[in-house]
């Protein structure tokens, strides 16, 4: 029996990814790493995560993968581009929304949780965020009650009173 699968994958695959110019094999190895890594654990996991009575499965992604937020100019990080890493979070978002779907009527619950833009070797220490914080903001989601939330996109990025991010 397994209770909580925490999907970390990610990589960035190298900066400044021109959607003109970057490769396809760069993408591909990209959406190896975060989307199709998941896929293929979330997939392996799942008889486990049956047994339980309380299943949950938490997709790390992240803010850049929000489409709705990358189409708006005041976000924040509104000019922060890339042809693999942002397009592979987003792909990684569907995902989530699909498998919470799929699970709707069971006791799963299936959420993407931006840890927010942390201090960690991903991103060379440049993150205003500490690990401590971001860890809580994964826990949280992965310790959600019978009657918490399915298929949602957690950021306190984005919205720090209600923790939801626009997909």
């Amino acid at each position: 029996m397994l209770d909580v699968l925490i999907n970390n994958a990610g990589i960035l695959g190298g900066m400044s990814q021109p959607a003109s110019s970057t490769s396809v094999s760069t993408i591909k190895e990209v959406f190896d790493t975060n989307v199709f890594g998941v896929i293929e654990v979330t997939q392996a996991f799942l008889d486990l995560l049956r047994q339980s009575p309380a299943p949950r499965i938490v997709n790390v992604t992240s803010g850049l993968g929000s489409l709705t937020l990358h189409n708006d100019p005041t976000w924040k990080y509104y000019h922060v581009k890339g042809a693999a890493y942002q397009p592979s979070k987003a792909a990684l978002n569907a995902y989530t929304i699909m498998l919470a779907y799929e699970l709707r009527d069971t006791p799963f619950k299936v959420n993407a949780v931006d840890p927010g833009y942390t201090a960690t070797d991903f991103n060379h220490h440049s993150g205003p965020g500490t690990v401590q914080d971001a860890a809580a903001r994964v826990v949280k989601a992965a310790l959600l009650g019978p009657n918490g939330p399915t298929s949602q996109f957690f950021s306190d990025d984005y919205d720090p009173e209600t923790g939801i991010s626009p997909w």
